[in-house]
């Protein structure tokens, strides 16, 4: 369901039920951009249409889903716009606009252009599993899952989390799994890898490669080190974990649900498929790199 994901550790009990959450997110229900209002976001019902619940409870886990909107105007036509206001004011009085002023212009003429500009629209899916702790959401960019817990705070008035913390550095282990390509159980190489030179900055980039290669370790024993790592696990789960441990290129190798299902149904065995299989993997994932620092968990 998600190709992506951010995983967050709540470091308070979370105990709203799916009535109450909902109402909390009225508060910050989406509303377009407007006027000169460059962008918008805020909460949207995750299925059905727009008087649906803001708030998809299935097996004890909350779905929600915000959408993020930006009215983008092209720089082309901005620097357009600028110019012939330059140029006419300084036809009109006959001196040369000094840069102060320029600025100004640039400022007006965009919130001239705004109103006219054409939104740009994208929805951002994420959960929340009370019973394991943790929030996931369903983006591979940090600012716009750091923008969907904001907005999760902003609605509850509260909403404490971390990112996860482990014992061990992963770039470490996974340069030492790639050299030695012996993984911990359950766990075997995928097909991409990031490498990086800390000293050059240089970068090799592998993709739908067989990672068990001595090319690979050439470039390690070079002094290059693993950023990103493509894993198996079980089988079941394709997935690239980032030295920062969000997730890309999520993948299940069977996936749930049947085609002549309704939407809502094909959803609901989607999600609740990945949010079980993360369920297993995650707490193995952090394990296999040394265990995670979980902070104490208090009662909101």
């Amino acid at each position: 369901m998600f190709k992506n994901a951010v995983v967050y550790r709540l470091t308070h009990e979370f105990t709203l039920d799916g009535e109450t959450l909902h109402n909390a997110l009225s508060k910050q229900s989406f509303t377009p951009c407007s006027g000169v209002r460059p962008s918008s976001f805020g909460w949207i019902p995750p299925i059905g249409n727009e008087d649906a619940p803001l708030v998809h409870e299935v097996a004890g886990y909350f779905l929600l889903c915000s959408r993020k909107e930006e009215k983008v105007v092209p720089p082309s036509a901005l620097n357009e716009a600028v110019q012939q206001r330059v140029e006419r004011i300084e036809a009109t009085e006959g001196r040369k606009l000094p840069r102060r002023d320029r600025l100004a212009l640039k400022d007006d003429s965009l919130a001239e252009l705004l109103p006219r500009a054409l939104p740009r629209s994208k929805q951002i899916l994420g959960y929340i599993a009370p019973s394991e702790g943790i929030a996931v959401v369903g983006t591979s960019n940090s600012a716009e899952a750091e923008l969907f817990i904001n907005c999760l705070r902003d609605s509850l008035g509260s909403f404490p989390v971390v990112l996860p913390q482990v014992q061990r550095n992963p770039s470490e282990l996974f340069t030492h799994w790639l050299n030695f390509r012996k993984l911990p159980e359950n766990f075997s190489l995928g097909e991409q890898c990031d490498l990086l030179d800390p000293e050059t900055s240089a970068t090799v980039t592998c993709r739908r490669q067989d990672l068990a290669t001595q090319e690979i370790v050439s470039h390690i024993n070079a002094g290059k080190v693993c950023t990103r790592l493509g894993l198996r696990w079980y089988g079941d789960l394709a997935v690239a974990v980032d030295k920062d441990l969000s997730l890309r290129q999520i993948k299940f190798e069977n996936p749930e649900g049947e085609e002549d299902e309704d939407a809502i149904a094909q959803l609901d065995a989607a999600f609740v498929q990945m949010a079980l299989e993360f369920k297993r993997f995650l707490p193995a994932l952090y394990s296999a790199l040394g265990g995670e620092h979980i902070p104490e968990f208090t009662e909101a």
